[in-house]
C-alpha cells in the first residue's frame, strides 16, 4: 500500500503476518513515527505459544516499530515450556522360573508417561538378552532395563524419582530414561486342590487323610 498523506503528513500502514499461525488481523493505517505493536491476534501452531513480534519471519523481538515506511510484522512463535514429571513408578512382572519375559510394563493410572521393559538382561549367562520365547530359570538372576517416555506436552525431569516395583531404583543407565532392576527368578507356585473321597459307608484301609490336598497334576 503506498503512504497515505494527512494534513500534509505522510502515514503508512503497519500489516501482520500470522507466519505458520491461523486467523487474521486487521492492518492498522495512518501510522507515523513510534508504533507500539498491539496484543497477538492470530491463533498459535500447535504446541506453540506466540512469543512477540519481529521485522522479519524469525528475526529478534520488539515491541515498537519506527512507521518510516509500510511495515509488515511477523508473529513469532515458541514451544510451549513441557510440564516437569518429578516422579516415575512402574511395575513390572517379575521373572519366575519357567516362564517367559514379559516386557510390558504397568503405570500408574492418570501417569503422563509411558514404559516399556526395553531388553531383559540374563546376569548368569554374560548378560545375554532374552526373547519373549526364552524361559526364566529359578534362581538365576535377570535385569530389566525400562524405559520411560514423556507424553506430549510433559518431561520427565532429570533429577525425577524412580521407584521400580515398590522399591525406590537410582540405577540410571543413560539421558534415555533409563532405569534397570534387578530379580532373581522364584520357583512357580504350586496349585493345590483338596479332593474329598466318598467312602460310601466303608473305611480308610490305610494312613490316608480326607480329604486329601493335590497338587495340580498330580494324582490322590
Amino acid at each position: 500500500e503506498s503512504p497515505r498523506y494527512s494534513g500534509g503528513s505522510t502515514t503508512y500502514t503497519c500489516s501482520f503476518n500470522s507466519n505458520g499461525g491461523t486467523g487474521t488481523m486487521a492492518d492498522v493505517t495512518g501510522l507515523t513515527g513510534t508504533y507500539t505493536l498491539p496484543a497477538n491476534g492470530f491463533i498459535a501452531p500447535a504446541n506453540k505459544q506466540f512469543k512477540g513480534w519481529s521485522l522479519t519471519s524469525d528475526g529478534a523481538i520488539i515491541t515498537s516499530v519506527e512507521m518510516t515506511t509500510d511495515r509488515t510484522i511477523y508473529a513469532i512463535w515458541e514451544d510451549i515450556p513441557a510440564t516437569l514429571i518429578n516422579e516415575v513408578s512402574a511395575t513390572v512382572t517379575a521373572p519366575v522360573g519357567g516362564e517367559h519375559p514379559s516386557f510390558t510394563v504397568t503405570v500408574p493410572d492418570g501417569a503422563h508417561y509411558t514404559a516399556v521393559v526395553d531388553t531383559w538382561y540374563d546376569l548368569n549367562n554374560n548378560g545375554a538378552h532374552l526373547t519373549n520365547s526364552d524361559t526364566f530359570v529359578t534362581g538365576n538372576e535377570y535385569q530389566a532395563r525400562i524405559h520411560f517416555t514423556a507424553n506430549t506436552g510433559y518431561e520427565i525431569a532429570n533429577g525425577a524419582s524412580y521407584t521400580i516395583n515398590g522399591t525406590p531404583n537410582y540405577a540410571a543407565f543413560d539421558t534415555a530414561k533409563q532405569r534397570g532392576m534387578n530379580f532373581v527368578a522364584t520357583t512357580p507356585a504350586v496349585t493345590t486342590h483338596n479332593v474329598t473321597f466318598d467312602l460310601n459307608g466303608g473305611t480308610w484301609t490305610d494312613a490316608g487323610t480326607n480329604p486329601q490336598v493335590v497338587n495340580d497334576g498330580e494324582t490322590a
